[in-house]
């Protein structure tokens, strides 16, 4: 077994580049870091090849395509130096960034309009995974291809088809009769008569959905409040929706 015991190391310098989005949009690839994650790469994900520790040789994943993916072993060092966690798991992968033209939603839909903040687009992302809102708009967000948003999905990066689109194609989608836009001047939720299919429309805190879409849109709905707390931050407000859309009011 050969170790890279280089910071320097060309591999090792590739992937530590995936940290800057510019270099994830020139070579189109991205790192995924940590244990459970690399071990939940569905098989359909081009994996380019896998960094390990000697500690964590017998943990690489078996692929039973015919890509084999090629395997570097590197010191603690090496890979703590690639990694932006403090105690690094010591298992990681190089993926490619799946590409693809847009196109209209498949069933239940998100689309997010300006949801800056790496770990809360992640964790939404979590969560359309486990409700089955799998295809997902991003309008002005973060890169979901960041290390932090990857890891803070827990593999919805993996398990959602994601989508840039622009202003006009947000407006396009909203336009749909399923679009159903959060926002606070909205009635309520809990009111039911959601379309059988529908596509949430959701917009940071600090600033919502944008006009033009927002008004674009076929419903608005707001979550009722208590102690006058005026809104939740966009990952438990997209959380709260899509689960009363998959679970409750149209199961």
């Amino acid at each position: 077994m050969e170790i890279i015991t280089s910071v320097k190391n060309d591999t090792v310098r590739l992937a530590k580049s995936l940290a800057e989005k510019k270099f994830r949009v020139q070579t189109g690839l991205f790192l995924v870091e940590g244990g459970n994650i690399v071990k939940d790469i569905p098989q359909d994900v081009n994996v380019r090849f896998y960094l390990a520790t000697e500690r964590r040789a017998d943990e690489i994943p078996v692929r039973v395509d015919s890509s084999r993916p090629q395997v570097y072993y590197v010191t603690d060092a090496v890979m703590k130096s690639l990694s932006d966690t403090v105690t690094p798991y010591g298992l990681a992968a190089v993926a490619e960034i799946p590409v693809r033209e847009f196109a209209h939603p498949r069933g239940n839909a998100l689309l997010l309009d300006g949801v800056s903040d790496p770990g809360n687009l992640g964790t939404v992302l979590r969560t359309a995974a486990a409700t089955g809102f799998d295809d997902v708009y991003l309008l002005g967000c973060a890169d979901p291809y960041s290390p932090k948003t990857v890891r803070a999905s827990m593999g919805g990066i993996f398990r959602t088809r994601l989508y840039e689109v622009t202003e006009e194609q947000a407006c396009e989608l909203a336009s749909d009769d399923g679009a159903v836009a959060l926002d606070m001047a909205g009635k309520s939720f809990t009111e039911g008569g959601l379309p059988p299919r529908v596509t949430l429309v959701a917009g940071s805190e600090a600033h919502g959905v944008r006009p033009a879409v927002l008004r674009a849109c076929a419903s608005v709905r707001s979550l009722p409040m208590f102690n006058g707390m005026e809104s939740l931050n966009v990952a438990v407000a997209s959380a709260v929706a899509m689960y009363l859309s998959a679970f409750i009011f149209n199961n």
